[in-house]
């Protein structure tokens, strides 16, 4: 974490990598993320964020698991050691509100964010069931905003009113 302070306001830069190793398929995971966060001189009820970050979800047993039919119909399940982890770029941009309504402290926070992934591992619903492909074929991407307003609409009990909207889709 850096604070750098200038005569505009406050900026924090948040950085830091997650990184782990899959001996399944050797596959190392590596997740740079960096942050920011502006508090205005002008208001410092208000901050302003960035966030970016490029993330790798490997999959579970249930997601590496293959189906295969042979000639005759029979139908068996084989572990795919080629499967790669889903990955996806997050991008966040928020803003906070602070301000104090009926004497007591609220925030509104509103934020909107974009995710293209790639490498994704498609399912489908069978009854109750989840079928995973266990295959990297697909592409997706989802983009969406999330409103708060969080304070003490009763005395003494947090609380909170929030709206948010999400497009999402993937091509196979």
């Amino acid at each position: 974490t850096y604070k750098l302070y200038s005569n505009s306001g406050r900026w924090t830069f948040n950085g830091g990598i997650r990184a782990n190793y899959w001996s399944f398929n050797k596959e190392w995971l590596i997740s740079p993320r960096l942050s920011t966060t502006y508090v205005p001189d002008w208001n410092a009820d208000f901050d302003f964020r960035l966030a970016v970050g490029l993330y790798h979800q490997a999959p579970f047993y249930k997601e590496i698991r293959t189906e295969t039919t042979d000639k005759y119909g029979n139908t068996s399940l084989l572990l795919n050691k080629n499967i790669k982890a889903q990955r996806s770029l997050h991008v966040v941009l928020g803003a906070d509100y602070y301000f104090r309504l009926w004497n007591r402290p609220f925030k509104f926070t509103a934020e909107a964010y974009y995710k293209p992934g790639d490498r994704v591992n498609p399912y489908y619903v069978d009854n109750v069931r989840i079928r995973y492909l266990g295959t990297n074929n697909a592409v997706a991407q989802t983009a969406g905003i999330d409103l708060k307003l969080f304070g003490e609409f009763v005395p003494g009990t947090d609380s909170w009113i929030s709206f948010s909207w999400m497009y999402s889709k993937e091509n196979l």
